[in-house]
């Protein structure tokens, strides 16, 4: 890889698997990369939300597989390195009540213990300012000053990174409004998540399905998966798209209600009283309409962005945007 001939500033917004990637290339060929994330932690979508000590649940993204090559190669280090596994689950489909096993020989992989150790593992080493949410971007002569809120100071960057769903992105760049008419091509569908736990097993013979005539568009034992805890018996439910967008404002404790209603009708069994019950809105969930292209970049701004909207709603699609961007800013500067 060739090295940075001057060590340029290099500014990312947004720790998903993207803005990971795109910041960790960068970094190893010499540039000085300083990641923001409005959260307490990395992933984004690729998330875990926990409850006491042994209740957790991967309530964003499931799981990935893998199609491009050089995608495989990096999960090959990451099999070794124990940071992901594959998930040998019984996988299949739910139509009213009725479960048809997905004949498939696609392997299916999960971060170990969660979806969020992907993000982890990326960002090791890497200089994290987490819990800071940037307001405001503006390009001068010395670079791109960044704000955050109360209009504190983050510093002056030679080159910006945004890794941030769509609109948002486009929101931070409206004084650039040529380049985010391009981000605003890329449009989104919302979903609700909810998450059970159950002190005794329930009693299905499957671990994971699409659902089909339903609210839910999908259902997982979220236990059945490597490296987590088999008891309490977790799941995880996820709202279908237009489900979710017609109630994307409703009161949470609402929606989740209504969401388990369908969840005891969509598995055929009698409802029973859960341990735990939780629910989170993703407002930017799935890229509805990605760009087809990788990335965005503009040359003479010195700004670019990446994700999977900028492709198709998959963690490989994430990943291999950071990887093109950070070519090609490694390449024009």
């Amino acid at each position: 890889m060739k090295v940075a001939t001057r060590k340029q500033n290099v500014a990312v917004i947004g720790a998903g698997i993207g803005g990971l990637c795109c910041a960790r290339q960068l970094s190893a060929a010499g540039f000085s990369v300083r990641i923001f994330d409005k959260s307490r932690g990395v992933g984004g979508r690729v998330s875990v939300r926990r409850h006491q000590t042994d209740i957790a649940f991967d309530h964003g993204a499931q799981y990935f597989t893998v199609e491009d090559t050089e995608m495989a190669q990096q999960v090959e280090s990451w099999l070794t390195a124990g940071v992901v596994a594959p998930w040998q689950c019984r996988m299949g489909s739910l139509d009213t009540g009725v479960w048809k096993p997905t004949n498939s020989e696609t392997r299916h992989f999960v971060g170990v213990p969660a979806m969020t150790a992907i993000a982890k593992h990326l960002a090791r080493d890497l200089n994290l300012t987490l819990q800071t949410r940037v307001t405001t971007v503006a390009r001068s002569e010395h670079g791109w000053q960044l704000l955050g809120e109360e209009d504190r100071d983050l510093g002056i960057f030679d080159v910006l990174i945004l890794n941030a769903p769509a609109p948002q992105s486009a929101s931070l760049l409206k004084d650039f409004p040529e380049f985010a008419q391009q981000i605003d091509a890329a449009k989104f569908a919302p979903c609700w998540s909810v998450m059970l736990a159950f002190d005794q097993r329930l009693d299905v013979p499957w671990d994971a399905a699409t659902v089909h005539d339903s609210s839910l568009s999908w259902i997982a034992r979220n236990s059945s998966k490597p490296g987590r805890l088999t008891k309490p018996d977790c799941w995880l439910l996820h709202g279908n798209p237009e489900w979710s967008y017609t109630h994307l404002e409703d009161v949470k404790e609402i929606v989740m209600a209504q969401l388990i209603s369908c969840f005891w009708e969509a598995i055929g069994l009698v409802p029973r009283p859960h341990r735990l019950a939780d629910v989170h809105r993703w407002r930017f969930a799935l890229p509805s309409e990605p760009l087809d292209q990788k990335f965005l970049f503009d040359e003479d701004l010195g700004v670019g962005v990446c994700g999977d909207w900028c492709v198709g709603p998959r963690i490989e699609s994430a990943y291999l945007s950071g990887l093109a961007l950070a070519e090609e800013v490694r390449m024009r500067h």
